[in-house]
């Protein structure tokens, strides 16, 4: 590894690793500030201090792009208010011999972000969830909505009804798929109850698709046995889910004919920022390269990263907003923040060499 490439990746790391550990040094104190009016009703110090832990999963994979972009803008307003840059440039160096080692410095963190986004955010996000609805809201009953269950190729969706006789009472739909993931069977329910693996159904409606249209019948009653009940399931969530999880899920989903955005979005997400930590580096770049030491200059471009950075995270809430809603596609909602900043980042570019 050539020295000067050694000396920029050092040096840029070292600014994104102090940028991260502020910002979760702030978080925490800010979140344990908030959470310390539920110690003793439900939560232990013990268990905000486990919580605070788990959050930080949650924050790499959130924050890290911008994270990096004002990491970065630190870093190249110290080269530029040093004459750094302008030793390299006199040294007859071109800008690739900056820019690929803050590009090095990117890809490490899109790959830590991916991985702990795959692997790490998933198991911690059901922890904090549990933590939140038991010892925070105090809402020990998981079956508060609507939740969808998966037992094979049977997709279980249930609404709560109140109970009857001591029993929890749901309407509840059930969509068969075929292999392919093609609905083969549709099951309407006006009440169901659950016990001993099996459903026994009332007021039942069935359906099944044909070539010339579709075949329906209705019973008074059903027995239906299922592996998967209310008590052995809690709903799926995205949150809890890898990449190849969510890809499955999410296509059973779509060829059965539910709503499968929140899923769609979420797998795009994995991609997309991990992908953004890469433009953010280019942008902080366009942003903040000068070559001499007008401090003025790089203080509105540090100023400018925050700005920015800020709202490419209020950009990516409200589009998962959007495609919840289906006023976006999910897989255009999740990759928004990164075409805006890579046409920003494009235009400043372009600006700088006299476009």
């Amino acid at each position: 590894m050539p020295a000067l490439f050694r000396w920029i990746f050092l040096g840029c790391l070292g600014r994104v690793v102090a940028t991260l550990v502020t910002l979760l040094a702030i978080f925490m104190i800010a979140e344990a500030f908030d959470k310390a009016r539920y110690l003793g009703h439900g939560l232990t110090t013990s268990l905000m201090v486990e919580y605070l832990l788990l959050k930080i999963p949650f924050m790499v994979g959130e924050f890290m792009p911008v994270i990096l972009l004002l990491a970065t803008s630190i870093f190249i307003a110290e080269l530029s208010r040093n004459h750094e840059l302008v030793a390299m440039r006199a040294a007859g160096l071109g800008v690739n011999k900056i820019i690929m080692p803050l590009l090095a410095v990117a890809t490490l963190a899109a790959g830590i972000t991916f991985i702990v986004g795959e692997w790490i955010a998933p198991v911690t996000n059901q922890r904090l969830d549990t933590i939140d609805r038991i010892n925070i809201h105090h809402r020990p009953d998981t079956r508060q909505g609507i939740q969808w269950l998966k037992d094979g190729r049977r997709f279980f969706r249930l609404q709560p009804l109140g109970k009857q006789s001591g029993e929890q009472q749901f309407h509840l739909v059930m969509l068969k798929t075929d292999d392919a993931g093609h609905w083969k069977e549709r099951v309407d329910a006006a009440r169901a109850s659950y016990h001993d693996g099996v459903w026994s159904l009332t007021d039942v409606d069935i359906s099944h698709p044909r070539e010339d249209g579709m075949s329906l019948s209705h019973l008074a009653h059903l027995q239906l046995a299922a592996g998967t009940g209310p008590d052995t399931a809690d709903p799926p969530s995205p949150r809890y889910m890898r990449f190849f999880e969510l890809m499955r899920y999410a296509k059973n989903l779509e060829q059965a004919g539910l709503a499968s955005a929140n899923f769609h979005f979420s797998l795009q997400r994995k991609l997309a920022v991990p992908a953004l930590c890469l433009v953010m580096v280019l942008l902080a770049t366009a942003l903040c390269m000068r070559m001499g030491s007008r401090l003025g200059a790089a203080s509105w471009g540090i100023a400018a990263s925050i700005g920015l950075g800020l709202g490419a995270y209020v950009t990516g809430s409200a589009t998962q907003i959007a495609a919840a809603a289906s006023y976006l596609p999910p897989g255009f909602a999740a990759w928004l923040p990164d075409i805006i900043a890579t046409g920003l980042t494009g235009f400043l570019l372009l600006h700088q060499e006299g476009y």
